[in-house]
């Protein structure tokens, strides 16, 4: 079995290894510190698995799924991230990973993740799960982009506030009370599902793909 690490933190590369020797005694294992470096390997070798830090020097956010899945589209993408699953591991998921894994995991949870992408399945956190069966329900199977749903108007203010605008700033460029402003911003992060400027930004740029 042949595994490719995109991760650029030297500690975090040596564990991956172990964990996956433990897993996989006929694992042979491959490093890149880099996502362009990652992808020179991918179009040289086959792989069967990539686990891909996201924070990555030369990466391109969401489009790497694409770009990996362009040189080898049967390889499994497990996803290991510092960053915010609530914010990220959806919208990876739905660009075609198969399992999104926070960096905080156990060393259990890797093996559980690591067997489910490896048997063809999917795999995210419970929390996560959650959050998509919740969805389910309340929209059924079709899911649309978040952004979709915003009105002009709050996708004017959305971008004003990614700008750093302050709500009295963006109040008088629209011309409008500031209650009113506060209440676009609250619709935006109830429909984005943030919570603050940072997780908007992160979360609106991901959605933009």
């Amino acid at each position: 079995m042949n595994v490719l690490i995109i991760e650029d933190h030297p500690l975090i590369r040596s564990g991956l290894q172990q964990l996956l020797s433990q897993a996989n005694s006929q694992v042979a294992v491959q490093y890149a510190g880099t996502f362009p470096e990652g992808t020179y390997l991918l179009e040289r070798e086959r792989f069967d698995l990539l686990i891909l830090d996201i924070d990555i020097p030369g990466g391109q956010n969401i489009r790497m799924i694409e770009s990996v899945r362009s040189r080898q589209p049967e390889i499994k993408i497990l996803v290991h991230s510092g960053y915010d699953e609530n914010v990220y591991a959806i919208p990876f998921l739905q660009a075609g990973a198969d399992g999104y894994l926070p960096k905080t995991s156990s060393p259990e949870e890797f093996i559980v993740a690591y067997q489910a992408v490896m048997n063809n399945g999917k795999y995210t956190s419970p929390v996560i799960q959650q959050t998509i069966l919740t969805n389910l329900a309340k929209h059924g199977q079709k899911q649309k982009n978040p952004l979709s749903t915003l009105s002009k108007k709050e996708m004017v203010v959305m971008h004003l506030l990614m700008e750093g605008k302050w709500t009295k700033e963006i109040a008088a460029i629209l011309e409008v009370k500031e209650n009113t402003v506060s209440t676009y911003k609250r619709r935006i992060y109830d429909k984005l599902e943030v919570s603050d400027e940072i997780q908007l930004a992160r979360k609106a740029s991901l959605l933009k793909g």
